[in-house]
């Protein structure tokens, strides 16, 4: 067996980062930057308004209840903009450009008109209440990066820079192939009374379109070598392959099997992890593979530390672990610490802080604790004991949850 870093080191060495492609800046959204943003303009374009209001100048408000007349009117998007004269004001718009000779906009609340003459309550501060131009973004600096991961605040930036092709990673195309004469399609009427139900397969689909991946899902192959190398043999046009059972010891454990005869390779096989541990990795018609235990929680806690660095490594992602935050065990936790333990928890932000508590039976085969929750509490391999009250270190693959405060499953 090998340690969970050097596996993972091992799988993103032999993992590319696939051709960029240019798309239309709208679908660039969940995707990943593929070239740096320079800003050809400023953001704002021109100085205005933060506020409903009135354009004046500082020293013609040297106190609270000063009276000026407004001079004109500048709504937004207008294009005549007058100059202001010295005691005067403007009754101006928010996103309106600001007069030349204003220093300050008084909020229509801090001020009342009448008569065409507007009376300023208290004095503002030199500036206030406007935007410069280039306040969000400078004519010729980095407005966005590449590798970052686009979101909804990407897109409009990029949408305000004029930009409506940008280029992304492209998304890997990862073959999903099930394995074992047990295993059956979900709503098999005629499987027998000790068919499995094949949630692995429909999981693997879901993490590779969550991770920004194309599953390509190739069905299951039965335990004979023809059956198997059948479905890896339609993963040709694919760029990679993940596999679910049959990396174990058994007879009928043929994934490891083909992965080792000759053209394939097996770069390594059995990874320092708890739940996961006969894990194999290598190549398999030229195309990365990756062997993924059968039992449904060691699948998906190998797939986030495993497959889901690799496919952002292959879209050009710059960050590609699991974000790692610190919280509070709610309640003991036991392993045999012959190796790093992976305990599915759910991590809350309460009233006291971060609390973080194991969400049932840590089985492998019991994947219901993994939809419970959002996070791993990793113990560490030669700890046997965390105590209630701890500092532990938390990988999350879900988002932070608040609200009532959660109630603690025993843990066997």
């Amino acid at each position: 067996m090998i340690p969970v870093d050097q596996a993972r080191e091992s799988i993103l060495d032999h993992v590319n980062v696939l051709p960029a492609e240019r798309v239309w800046f709208m679908n660039a959204l969940g995707r990943f930057l593929a070239e740096d943003i320079v800003s050809t303009r400023d953001i704002p374009a021109f100085d205005n308004s933060a506020m409903d209001g009135y354009a004046v100048r500082c020293e013609d408000v040297p106190g609270a209840n000063t009276a000026l007349r407004i001079t004109g009117v500048l709504p937004a998007g207008t294009r005549a903009i007058p100059r202001l004269e010295a005691g005067h004001a403007v009754k101006i718009m928010t996103g309106a450009p600001v007069p030349p000779g204003a220093d300050a906009v008084v909020r229509k609340e801090d001020a009342s008109e009448q008569d065409g003459v507007v009376t300023i309550a208290k004095a503002p501060a030199k500036y206030e209440n406007i935007r410069f131009a280039g306040e969000d973004i400078r004519k010729g600096s980095l407005a966005l990066t590449a590798g970052d991961h686009v979101g909804p605040a990407h897109v409009g930036v990029l949408a305000s820079l004029g930009r409506l092709h940008v280029m992304v990673g492209q998304r890997p195309r990862v073959a999903v192939v099930a394995t074992g004469d047990e295993i059956v399609e979900p709503g098999d009427e005629g499987a027998g009374a000790f068919a499995v139900t094949s949630s692995n397969s429909y999981t693997l689909a879901s993490l590779i379109s969550s991770c920004g991946g194309v599953p390509v899902y190739l069905g299951i192959a039965r335990d004979s070598e023809a059956s198997l190398e059948d479905a890896l043999d339609r993963a040709r046009l694919c760029d990679l392959i993940v596999t679910t059972g049959g990396v174990s010891m058994g007879e009928f454990d043929l994934v490891r099997k083909i992965m080792n005869a000759h053209p394939n390779r097996l770069h390594f096989w059995g990874v320092e992890i708890k739940p996961g541990k006969p894990l194999a990795f290598g190549e398999i018609n030229g195309i990365p593979t990756i062997g993924l235990p059968g039992n449904p929680a060691s699948t998906m806690t190998a797939f986030y530390q495993f497959v889901r660095p690799a496919l952002l490594k292959m879209q050009g992602a710059r960050d590609i672990l699991l974000p790692r935050v610190q919280a509070r065990l709610a309640q003991r936790v036991s392993s045999k610490g012959d190796r790093p333990h992976y305990i599915r928890c759910l991590l809350e932000c309460r009233d006291e802080g971060l609390v973080v508590t194991p969400t049932g039976p840590q089985g492998s085969g019991i994947l219901s604790s993994l939809a419970r929750g959002n996070c791993f509490v990793v113990v560490p391999k030669g700890t046997r004991v965390l105590e209630r009250g701890d500092l532990v270190d938390c990988e999350l693959y879900d988002g932070i949850r608040s609200g009532s405060k959660h109630e603690a499953h025993a843990q066997p």
